[in-house]
């Protein structure tokens, strides 16, 4: 009952956050404007949908009492909305962005959000520091379809609820309902976009909360927390991959994403969402099975899901984006693309 409360509290309040966040970025012009590397951004809409995603995520932590929400947990959340907010108002060149990353990643690292995979300090720490970055830049650079990165964070929050600490379990629902609060405006064609404030704080959020639901030594519970962001890390390793192909770097922007691929296929927005939610659905319900199967299993999970990203990176290959034969070339200079569509 608590947790049904949390989340329901969480939607109802990321609603009413997201009507004002919207409402502040069309006065103050805090708007993404069309671009080349999205066709079907056409107009200009407000960013900064990120304070939606806060107002349900602060709703659930007073819910809570503070209950499952370390103090390193929680000031990395705030660091990370600030820089988000920041970027989005006064937009940071990838260099410094990335300094700034490092800089709000390392304080709550520093007092104790670290994995504790191998029992050296410093390398825990450094392991730490490199997957809240990976997972933030990951979230970030996903959010080019409307509606893709809330849903997909969604379904990652539900997924590390089904394997977390009971702790963790009622944060892990309020951030989904908060997720789900902000879809409502932000599913195509959305009306909001989450900015770089929403895509900063959802992934901190992510890469925390399952910094914190991975126990000493437990490599399953690694597996489960990489399943869990498994279309996020594939986005950008695609990306990556795909951009030093065409020998761009990979923190410019390109119209490369699995997203617009699929949209140059065929499919709607809508469609493009459905796929990508499926999978991420499939990856949540893996990540629980990783802590219930004998060893077999878990290896079983694991080749089944890298053949399927495997077929799916050659089909994606065979999709060139639409926006790279309109503008070849067309860059956008940040380190992620959620606010230049």
């Amino acid at each position: 009952m608590a947790s049904a409360l949390v989340f329901t509290l969480a939607v109802a309040c990321a609603v009413l956050a997201t009507i004002g966040a919207r409402a502040f970025a069309q006065r103050y012009s805090a708007v993404a404007r069309p671009g080349p590397i999205v066709p079907q951004h056409t107009r200009p809409v407000p960013m900064l949908g990120g304070l939606g995603v806060a107002g349900g995520v602060a709703a659930s932590m007073i819910v809570l009492g503070g209950r499952g929400v370390s103090s390193p947990l929680l000031a990395g959340s705030l660091a990370f909305l600030a820089l988000g907010l920041l970027d989005d108002l006064r937009p940071l060149t990838p260099a410094r962005k990335l300094l700034a990353q490092v800089a709000a990643a390392s304080a709550p690292i520093a007092f104790g959000l670290t994995l504790p995979l191998s029992g050296s300090e410093s390398l825990d720490s450094a392991l730490s520091l490199l997957w809240v970055l990976v997972v933030v830049n990951a979230v970030n650079v996903t959010d080019v379809c409307d509606g893709l990165a809330v849903g997909l964070a969604l379904l990652a929050f539900l997924g590390v609820a089904l394997f977390a600490e009971p702790a963790l379990v009622p944060l892990c629902l309020g951030a989904a309902g908060a997720c789900l609060g902000v879809l409502v405006f932000n599913a195509p064609p959305a009306s909001i976009f989450l900015g770089e404030t929403g895509t900063a704080l959802l992934g901190f959020l992510l890469a925390g909360v399952m910094i914190e639901s991975v126990r000493p030594s437990s490599w399953l519970d690694l597996t489960s927390a990489t399943l869990v962001v498994g279309v996020f890390l594939f986005e950008l390793v695609f990306l990556v991959a795909v951009r030093a192909r065409r020998g761009i770097a990979w923190w410019l922007g390109s119209a490369d994403h699995f997203s617009l691929r699929l949209q140059s296929a065929g499919l709607s927005r809508w469609q493009t969402d459905g796929v990508a939610w499926c999978v991420g659905l499939a990856l949540a319900l893996a990540a629980y099975a990783v802590q219930r199967v004998p060893p077999s299993g878990v290896l079983a999970i694991v080749a089944t899901v890298v053949g399927f990203f495997t077929v799916a990176w050659r089909l994606l290959l065979r999709w060139e984006p639409l926006a790279s034969q309109q503008v070849p070339g067309a860059l956008s200079h940040t380190v992620g693309e959620s606010k230049r569509r």
